[in-house]
């Protein structure tokens, strides 16, 4: 009889802190999924929106390094990213230098860099995307 009533003490309630705990993460966990949801449901698909800023231009031991940053404001990833950098010379172009950006998923920056063997400061330097696959 004694250890029936030792054994029943073991099992006592859960403390008030394992529920409370358990109510944050239960509040997490719905919001998050609330929140793919409704950004699923409500926002309109759109294609990649790129944009892209020079940061630096380095010298490096065979040429010039252009580093740039693109940003992705639409709400489509862009997988494959092929980006192209010109420097021109007036109407002709004096140099082309290319890179893939594995992925560029939506909202996000990524963060690049294309080779050039001129000096990119002697010239106007344009980047643009070529084109992009959906993943």
């Amino acid at each position: 009889m004694a250890e029936e009533k030792s054994k029943g003490s073991e099992k006592e309630q859960t403390p008030v802190w394992e529920w409370i705990i358990a109510a944050f993460g239960l509040i997490l966990v719905t919001g998050a999924v609330g929140t793919m949801v409704y950004r699923a449901a409500a926002e309109n698909p759109t294609p990649p929106n790129l944009s892209f800023s020079i940061d630096s231009i380095e010298p490096t031991a065979n040429g010039y390094l252009v580093k740039f940053t693109v940003k992705n404001t639409g709400n489509r990833t862009a997988a494959g990213l092929n980006i192209e950098g010109v420097l021109k010379n007036g109407e002709d172009d004096a140099e082309t230098s290319s890179a893939t950006l594995t992925y560029a998923p939506a909202n996000s920056v990524r963060q690049g860099g294309l080779f050039f063997t001129k000096d990119p400061n002697q010239f106007n330097l344009q980047i643009r995307a070529l084109g992009y696959e959906q993943p």
